[in-house]
């Protein structure tokens, strides 16, 4: 989960100055939006759209795609680590409501661009990740005692700070990034903002 992260804030100085250029601002697609992915991300909007150019959305697991969630299915308990656009977030009762995504690194987000015919390669999507979201159905999990949460923050360079609750869903309303989190005995034990350009 860690590597995520901070693989996404690696390329910030590189990916930022194309960005500015763009006038991207993320809001839930990825890095444009044309039609079918978005981290961790579900795109922060979330219904069908994507990377660079929207398109479509991913979803949880640790670094590799989990497999599509589809409207009329039952779900699973979750569990391990997810990819998800928050929703809500709940200080009194301390949970957190989203959005999940399915989530692809490397050669997998590859696979999966080139599945949905996604095309677009700015700023590492489709190349380096991508995610889908299919399914609009909303979760809400507790969020455990002691679970760190942590948001990005860009001064003086990108790195991850600690956030209480109602921080952590304040600045992913405004950056409209995805978030990885880990779910044990069905509570949020960890969770980290993605940036993604």
């Amino acid at each position: 989960m860690e590597a995520t992260v901070l693989r996404r804030i690696v390329l910030i100085p590189v990916l930022l100055a194309p960005l500015a250029a763009c006038g991207h601002t993320g809001g839930g697609a990825g890095p444009t939006a044309t039609a079918p992915v978005g981290t961790s991300a579900s795109a922060p909007a979330a219904t069908a759209a994507t990377g660079p150019a929207a398109t479509s959305q991913p979803a949880p697991t640790s670094g590799s795609a989990g497999p599509s969630r589809s409207a009329g299915a039952t779900a699973a308990p979750l569990t391990g680590t997810q990819h998800a656009f928050i929703k809500a977030a709940d200080p009194a009762e301390h949970t957190i409501t989203f959005d999940l995504v399915d989530w692809f690194e490397g050669k997998k987000a590859e696979a999966a661009c080139k599945q949905d015919g996604v095309t677009e390669t700015a700023n590492d999507w489709c190349t380096g990740y991508y995610y889908r979201n299919n399914n609009t159905k909303l979760r809400t999990l507790p969020v455990a005692s002691g679970a760190k949460l942590r948001v990005v923050d860009m001064t003086p360079e990108l790195h991850l700070v600690d956030a209480d609750l109602a921080t952590f869903q304040k600045a992913l309303d405004e950056s409209h990034h995805l978030f990885v989190f880990d779910v044990a005995a069905g509570q949020i034990t960890k969770a980290d903002e993605v940036y993604t350009p």
